[in-house]
């Protein structure tokens, strides 16, 4: 019995990386869909430079997001859009899609997209990015570097 556990794990994590398919995550105030690297996505870097997180680098990610949401970075770059306010209350209402990479020295780079408030087919948020126009911070990504702990370039619905 012991073994056929230990098979059916190594076969589902096997799959879980070499699928093409997101593969839907539910953690504690967050959920959404992981991208593999082989899942083609437009406006992505190359394939080299993909990465598909796995549940700890997405845990992770979303820890720094959490402890980050009421900095200064984060107020700053939502003002011109602050209806409604992004915030820990509102965080964990948002959909989110996944998309790692990973630069040339080694540093893991989590991508996430948060969409709420949106009417959208579950199928749909596991084949392609969800890009939104209009809408305020109902719609915004940030990019998390996991290794350094940093947020950087953060766009809420489009902003630069």
């Amino acid at each position: 019995m012991k073994k056929i556990f230990v098979i059916i794990t190594i076969l589902f994590m096997v799959s879980y990386v070499y699928s093409q398919g997101a593969v839907y995550v539910n953690g504690k105030g967050y959920k959404g869909y992981i991208f593999p690297k082989g899942h083609s996505i437009w406006g992505f870097p190359s394939e080299q430079n993909r990465y598909t997180p796995n549940l700890e680098d997405i845990a992770q990610a979303e820890k720094i997001l959490q402890d980050s949401i009421g900095t200064d970075y984060v107020k700053s770059n939502q003002e011109a859009y602050c209806k409604p306010p992004i915030n820990k209350n509102t965080l964990k209402k948002y959909v989110r899609q996944y998309v790692g990479y990973s630069t040339e020295d080694g540093k893991i780079i989590i991508h996430i997209y948060l969409n709420k408030d949106i009417e959208m087919d579950k199928n749909k948020l596991s084949e392609e990015i969800i890009a939104v126009f209009g809408g305020g911070s109902n719609h915004w990504c940030i990019k998390i570097n996991i290794s350094t702990k940093e947020l950087f370039d953060m766009q809420v619905n489009g902003r630069n």
